[in-house]
């Protein structure tokens, strides 16, 4: 329900509220019927504040009469209906918006044809002027299925209520949910140590943090322990709580478990009975049990307290409860929380974030329980160990279900059963994960409820699933300044915080606990299908409340299993939100359903279905599509059917076509999808004419532009689109000849874009960072003549953007002087600035930056020297392949120089006046083979990193001894401090030199391996495969050579 809650807000802030403040045209100046049906619109929309109250308020309770669930049912279904009206009528505005701008546009372009010339009487111009105002009404008539459309849901909600009312249902039936002692065991500080498996590793590293040195007398430090239910955070507290060490050092130790309910007055009144092993009286004021408590731990020198099952989310009752702790001597308070953001309210120090079982640790604790030693069964109980994902709670209790059960097939049962079928009474699982979910804020739960729609084990993009959730109306704009994305972001992060997602190696890539997810589908109400090419179903249940729809698998060749047989459910279902199908065609199937009502459409097919052209051509009837991904080896004649169809999708807000294999050229229609925020073609792909209507796109990607010659399709293009945000890469800007044309794009105007790299030629795609917002590329088919240094930094100069930027990257620059505008203090946000391949005069760090913490430079083959001026923010400095470098000036002056990586810097030389900056951690010279001396090196007193390789000339006095020893000492092939290395006992190693040159090879081939196989043009990508084959054949046969010609 909390679904339609999300959507009803989102509707109280739209335009459309004006028809209840009569803004509309008066009834009395419209026909009959148009009037009636205005009134009807009003109604439904003051039906809307009294429908998601009722659903909220039943999000709260525990509902179990059957007749309270179908009445609540139907009024779900009511909503739905309700917000797919509102919605098609919003559309028709925006619709009508579209016209008038058709019209103005037209108007103004025949009066700059005409001119101002006198022959055009003042009668032609009044006309076009009245023409122009009959189409700027600002709500359009309502059309006749609209009419029947609102009478039929006037008459539903009548019906709905009369049933209501004739059942004697009240919005109240139902239990509230209230505090947690109904829902989850109280804990105690006892424990069974003899039955814990692992945990080993983690008590050790929270034991020693809590004996450290960082305790401080009067003052409190709170350690908060985060993980999802289930995973073994109070038994983590309970060993730790338990330890000798912990006993012997701690005067006074506390357990209080808190639970949902954070009422300060009874936690208040546990923490004085535990001191006092004293009973309160009744009627015993706050104020008297905190002096009390006060006075009590003033006699204790170390205390040790133990909060269990913290929910609170309040800084104000954290800051109350703590009161009595002030002053007490050292108080050590360990926490445990299923909720990142209850920790960062309460913590003193870094969180510790509890990992699950390792799958020897799972299969210990399952044989624990299981007491079973049949070959047969342990190898299906190894298989049950993995489904649990190395959560204990969830190995503990298939365990205890299994324990003596000497039937294969029961165990076979349990395997392949979904853990919400397990018998109510004996399952903890479930409930434990689904107090996580009741206590969820109400507009987190649609959204996560949604992630049922992707298959299970699947690796999630982050990106995509916030555009999915804009789809569905889910995400309230309640803070004015932030974009629907933003908060998007905000509700994920506030996910991962409550443990539903976890994270990959992978940047905004992430995964959902198999049992987290079985949670999301056990909650999902038969909203949420997924179905297989076998005609299988995830859910087992089919219902006409379904909203969203996954088909997955292979396609079948059987005629008798397509259409509807294979899926014959389909024909029921006239409502469907959102499609998703992976390499299985459906193709055949939407015409089943009445697909005109899908917020989302995500296809990713192999092969191409031969219909696919006809359901392209279908797309314009999809009114409400705000989502539309695509993932095929599309023909052109199929493009050629989705193209016309843009003119019927205004609402759309995300199209994304990468998928489509080969470039694609938009047509001028692109310029109707107004609403449309983010847009990722092809490789290769034509800048479409027309897209700087598209005022709200935030996000273009991967499309080629000309050199500025040209009317359109230039870098101009762009000029209006001052939404773009986030990170932007314009590269091949050595095949631009047109500054006119880069300074027509108003680069300086957009100002959310914090991080900007311009390439002169076309390898930042290979970088590590490849999430770039905005990516734009010059055609490479027409190439420059003679390079001129004056054109290039005109280039450069022309391309500055707005100060709020923070990283800027400058590639393969030609240029010899870096822009005049990086010298404007309004840079003062730049946070950090890289340099890549330039062979400028050294002007990098010439002035002061204040937020300037890091500056790369690298493959600069002709800069000589760099100067540096003080930097009062600077914290990182690379400079890498910089070969004719000899000196960095200045580079004392960096005082909160933290980082210092050189490497391939070959004839560098630091002077003897040219000291390290004292607070630098980090350490790195490598490949400075002409480096004789490191001047400071030994009064470092932060140093944690110091890595010295293939720095032949380097040498160091026996008494120049590190100051202190750094955590992480590497020196590799500097044969002039072996001596000294033996002198003070540090690992020197030799014979790394091969590794090195190699290194250094695999550089070079890599750089060329770039250049080669980057697609520039359709043909390229064609015969892509054959190159790459060919190049990766030639790389080994060179990498073997050269290691023979090394040795």
């Amino acid at each position: 329900m909390a679904d339609i809650i999300a959507m009803f807000s989102r509707w109280a802030k739209s335009g459309l509220s004006g028809l209840l403040d009569g803004s509309s045209s008066s009834s009395s100046s419209v026909e009959p019927t148009r009037g009636n049906a205005l009134d009807d619109f009003q109604r439904i929309m003051r039906m809307l504040p009294r429908i998601e109250a009722v659903l909220e308020d039943a999000e709260e309770r525990e509902i179990q009469d059957r007749s309270v669930k179908l009445w609540l049912s139907e009024l779900r279904l009511l909503a739905y209906d309700i917000d797919d009206v509102i919605d098609e009528y919003e559309y028709d505005v925006l619709a009508a918006q579209m016209k008038t701008r058709a019209a103005e546009e037209s108007y103004h372009r025949g009066k700059r044809k005409r001119g101002d010339d006198e022959r055009h009487d003042q009668d032609e111009q009044e006309e076009g002027l009245n023409t122009l105002a009959s189409s700027s009404s600002q709500f359009p008539a309502i059309s006749n299925g609209m009419v029947e459309k609102l009478r039929e849901i006037r008459e539903r909600f009548d019906e709905i209520e009369r049933d209501r009312k004739g059942l004697h249902l009240r919005e109240e039936d139902g239990m509230r949910r209230t505090v947690s002692a109904q829902n989850s065991q109280l804990s105690s500080s006892l424990v069974d140590e003899s039955s814990i498996i692992g945990r080993e590793s983690e008590k050790e590293k929270i034991v020693k943090l809590l004996l450290s040195d960082l305790q401080v007398s009067n003052k409190i430090t709170v350690l908060p322990v985060v993980g999802m239910g289930g995973l073994g955070k109070t038994t983590l507290a309970q060993l730790i709580y338990n330890d000798p060490r912990i006993c012997q050092y701690f005067d006074l130790r506390l357990w209080i478990y808190v639970s949902e309910d954070f009422d300060l007055v009874k936690l208040t009144k546990e923490i004085y009975k535990a001191i006092t092993t004293k009973s309160c009286e009744e009627g015993v004021g706050l104020n008297y049990l905190q002096d009390s408590i006060k006075k009590e731990l003033m006699k204790f020198k170390r205390t040790f307290l133990v909060l269990d099952d913290v929910w609170n989310e309040k800084q104000g009752p954290w800051e109350s409860l703590k009161v009595p702790f002030h002053n007490a001597g050292i108080v050590n308070i360990l926490l445990t929380t299923r909720n990142e953001k209850v920790a960062d309210v309460m913590r003193t120090m870094n969180y510790f974030c509890l990992s699950f079982l390792s799958e020897d640790e799972g299969w210990r604790l399952f044989k624990q329980y299981a007491l079973c030693d049949d070959e047969n069964l342990m190898r299906i109980g190894q298989k049950i160990v993995n489904k649990c994902g190395g959560l204990p709670l969830a190995i503990k209790l298939l365990g205890s279900h299994l324990r003596f059960e000497r039937d294969e097939d029961k165990w076979m049962s349990i395997l392949e059963s979904e853990l919400w079928d397990l018998d109510p009474g004996t399952n903890e699982i479930f409930p434990a994960l689904k107090l996580s979910y009741q206590r969820m804020p109400i507009h987190l739960k649609p959204c996560f409820r949604y992630c049922s729609i992707f298959p299970k084990n699947d690796i999630l993009d982050k990106t995509h699933l916030v555009w999915l959730w804009m789809a569905q109306g889910y995400i309230q704009l309640k803070i004015k300044g932030k974009t629907m994305e933003e908060i998007g972001r905000e509700y994920f992060d506030e996910l991962l915080g409550r443990s539903f997602f976890q994270t990959t190696e992978y940047r905004d890539y992430f995964k959902m606990h198999d049992l987290v997810y079985d949670l999301a589908v056990s909650i999902s109400d038969n909203e949420f299908i997924i179905m297989k090419s076998e005609g299988g179903n995830q859910n087992n249940c089919i219902s006409n409340n379904a909203r969203h729809l996954v088909v997955y698998g292979e396609p079948t060749n059987n005629e008798a299993l397509k259409g509807t047989l294979v899926f014959p459910f389909l024909n029921k279902h006239v409502a469907l939100r959102s499609i998703f199908c992976f390499g299985q065609s459906i193709i055949n199937d939407f015409q089943l359903f009445d697909s005109i009502r899908l917020r989302a459409v995500h296809i990713k097919i192999n092969p191409c279905d031969s219909n696919l052209s006809k359901f392209l051509g279908s797309i314009a009837s999809f009114k409400h599509l705000r989502y539309l991904y695509f993932h095929a080896n599309v023909e052109e004649v199929a493009l050629s059917s989705f193209f016309n169809s843009l003119h019927g999708i205004g609402n759309l807000q995300v199209l994304d076509l990468f998928g489509c294999q080969y470039p694609i050229l938009l047509p001028a229609s692109i310029k109707n999808l107004i609403n449309l925020r983010h847009l990722i073609l092809p490789y290769g792909s034509v800048m479409p004419c027309g897209i700087s209507k598209l005022t709200c796109l935030q996000t273009l990607k991967f499309v080629v532009v000309k050199d500025g010659n040209h009317e359109s399709n230039g870098l101009g293009e762009i000029e209006d689109l001052a939404s773009l945000t986030g990170s932007c890469c314009i590269s091949n800007i050595d095949y631009a000849n047109n500054v006119e044309d880069l300074k027509k794009a108003n680069i300086n105007r957009k100002k959310h874009i914090w991080r900007l790299w311009i390439d002169w030629h076309n390898m930042t795609y290979s970088f590590k960072d490849l999430s770039f917002d905005v990516h734009i590329y010059f055609d490479a088919k027409v190439r420059v003549g003679k390079q001129r240094f004056g054109l290039e930094e005109a280039k450069l100069e022309t391309l500055r953007p707005h100060n709020n930027l923070k990283e800027f990257g400058i590639y393969n620059y030609p240029g010899m002087l870096l822009p005049s505008w990086l010298s404007d203090p309004l840079y003062s946000k730049l946070q950090d600035k890289g340099c890549n391949k330039w062979d400028g005069s050294g002007r990098v760090l010439d002035r002061d930056f204040p937020c300037l913490q890091s500056i790369s430079i690298i493959d600069c083959a002709m800069l000589k020297n760099i100067n540096i001026v003080q930097s009062s923010s600077l914290r990182r400095l690379v400079v890498e392949n910089c070969p004719k470098i000899t000196s960095l000036h200045g580079i004392c002056s960096l005082h909160r120089l933290e980082k210092l990586e050189i490497r391939g810097c070959y004839n560098l030389l630091i002077c003897v006046g040219q000291i390290l900056p004292s607070k630098l951690q980090y350490v790195c010279f490598e490949e400075c083979w002409n480096l004789k001396s490191i001047p400071g090196l030994q009064n470092l007193p932060s140093l944690k990193e110091l890595k010295l390789k293939c720095c032949w000339e380097l040498e160091l006095t026996l008494e120049e001894k590190l100051s202190t020893m750094p955590s992480v000492l590497e020196i590799n092939d500097c044969p002039r401090l072996e001596k000294w290395c033996q002198r003070y006992g540090y690992k020197y190693y030799p014979d790394m030199a091969l590794v090195a040159r190699m290194h250094k090879i695999d550089r070079v081939m890599y750089s060329m391996m770039e250049k080669v196989l980057m697609p520039t043009s359709p043909h390229h990508v064609k015969t892509l495969t054959m190159v790459s084959a060919l190049f990766i054949v030639a790389y080994c046969v060179v990498r073997i050579a050269a290691i023979y010609v090394i040795r």
